[in-house]
């Protein structure tokens, strides 16, 4: 083992994946870019019947730290980013999906670095660039960067892209931190962040270092009704918690009919 790797934390990188043959390559190309080295990525293929297995083997055959782990049988996104916990053993969790990319050889390095040094911090996230399917930037996200300034943002809008976030395994709801139950259906990153919330800080890197894939397959554009619903739900929730619940509950009864 190279001797600097017991100086850095280990981070467990979760990869979900369904049929995304034509781009989980990319995705683990950039973790692989990375400058920080100790890590392990699980790739959660949830039953795929594309040439996901494939893919993955080549870059399992030249890299141990990448781990291909498949079920039997579809469970679907929540169970299946659930069961990569019962093997994790990072000391910081962080969420790679495998149509997304992590555009700067920094960002675990400087996300690390961060939760190392800021004890208090749950779960820190950059800022964001939006692509198409082809890989063309269409636009940024930019949030919050304090914890002060993205609970006064979170019943409004999550203030984290899921696959943007590096987590403090210590505090989370284990052994199966996202909720099962299918009510908070599609929106349970959010619902994970807003828990946590409850008992650490939060930030976001100021930096763009994630690449978000927007395409006709992202579960949040083809429910887009059924996710408005359950953002109002995930606001009554929390409405003891965090800040600006009326005015998140009026703009969430409106994006119901625009």
């Amino acid at each position: 083992m190279d001797p600097t790797l017991k100086q850095q934390p280990l981070v467990s990188i979760m990869m979900t994946s369904y049929n995304r043959a034509p781009l989980i390559g990319e995705a683990i190309k950039s973790v692989l870019n990375q400058n920080y080295s100790n890590w392990e990525l699980l790739v959660l293929d949830d039953a795929s019947t594309d040439q996901t297995a494939e893919v993955v083997a080549n870059f399992v055959h030249n890299d141990h730290r990448v781990v291909y782990s498949p079920t039997p049988q579809n469970l679907g996104i929540t169970k299946n980013r659930n069961r990569g916990f019962a093997v994790a053993k990072g000391t910081y969790i962080a969420v790679l999906d495998s149509d997304d990319l992590w555009s700067d050889k920094e960002k675990l390095s400087k996300q690390v670095e961060f939760l190392e040094s800021h004890k208090e911090h749950v779960v820190v996230g950059t800022n964001v660039a939006v692509i198409n399917g082809e890989g063309v930037k269409t636009g940024e996200l930019h949030y919050a960067p304090t914890d002060n300034e993205i609970r006064k943002k979170m019943l409004l809008r999550n203030q984290f892209t899921h696959s943007a976030v590096l987590m403090r395994r210590a505090f989370l709801p284990l052994p199966k931190p996202y909720d099962e139950s299918g009510a908070v259906s599609i929106w349970e990153d959010y619902d994970l962040f807003l828990r946590l919330g409850l008992v650490g800080q939060f930030a976001n890197l100021p930096e763009t270092m994630t690449s978000y894939r927007q395409h006709s397959g992202n579960t949040s554009k083809t429910q887009k009704r059924n996710g408005a619903l359950t953002h109002l739900k995930i606001i009554k929730k929390y409405k003891n918690n965090y800040p600006n619940y009326w005015l998140a509950f009026i703009k969430g009864v409106l994006r119901l009919f625009f």
